[in-house]
């Protein structure tokens, strides 16, 4: 357990120093929410006592967004690199097990979500004064949280499905795609129908729905913590078998 931590805590200031997560994970969703509530923070969505602030979706849009990013981004280019550098190999021969090591790096990127998601809600909070109960903020933020973990362990797929030179483009395309097409960008209402459709596929769709359904009062949803769970265990038995493929390619 002391190992395990030890290499958590390792994975963890590496990722911190790292200059693309301060600009992808914080920088970017910040601003956004700053530029695009300043447009129309004002306005509400939805009709009578149920309608919700621009201010108050977005919050969740970019804190999700954010929190998605840095859980991708902190895995895919960067497990891709320690890849190519022979790093996996040399944590092999230590008593370090495999699935500890995956696990690790889940872990990790499920912390570094943390500050991301602090941001945006502190800037909702105290910029355009976005009013939610203590309940509504909690189930907001730990379902937010919570919720990031498919996209922690798709970062560490992405790690072993492209190499090195291919990683940084390849993630951001998925993490561009998957915010985009499951309306972290725009809200779900005003998708065309087409659209709508395919966000009740994605993943990204059903994570963000987790934070805008509390900030509504309602319950996060079955169904959307179903398709996340079922999103999760296909990338983790995916994950696994690239890893164990990679492991019996270097030892071969």
């Amino acid at each position: 357990m002391n190992g395990f931590l030890a290499y958590l805590w390792l994975e963890i200031r590496r990722t911190l120093r790292n200059g693309r997560y301060l600009v992808f994970t914080l920088g970017f969703p910040a601003g956004f929410y700053l530029i695009f509530t300043s447009l129309y923070g004002n306005q509400r969505v939805g009709g009578g006592a149920a309608a919700v602030s621009f201010a108050a979706i977005y919050m969740v849009s970019m804190a999700a967004y954010g929190a998605m990013g840095a859980a991708l981004n902190s895995n895919g280019a960067a497990l891709a690199a320690e890849r190519a550098g022979g790093w996996p190999r040399q944590l092999r021969v230590t008593p370090l097990a495999p699935a500890a090591y995956v696990v690790g790096k889940a872990a990790m990127a499920l912390l570094v979500a943390l500050p991301a998601l602090a941001l945006v809600a502190l800037l909702g909070h105290f910029v355009h004064h976005v009013q939610l109960t203590g309940g509504q903020w909690l189930g907001f933020l730990l379902a937010t949280w919570i919720g990031t973990i498919p996209f922690a362990i798709l970062g560490v797929l992405l790690g072993y499905l492209f190499d090195a030179q291919s990683a940084q483009g390849g993630s951001m395309i998925v993490y561009l795609g998957l915010s985009l097409l499951g309306g972290m960008w725009f809200p779900y209402q005003i998708m065309p129908h087409a659209m709508r459709v395919l966000a009740r596929i994605l993943p990204s769709y059903h994570y963000a729905s987790l934070g805008w359904n509390a900030i509504a009062g309602h319950w996060v949803g079955w169904n959307n913590l179903l398709v996340l769970a079922l999103y999760a265990v296909v990338f983790g038995v995916i994950a696994m078998r690239r890893y164990r493929r990679d492991e019996a390619q270097e030892f071969a």
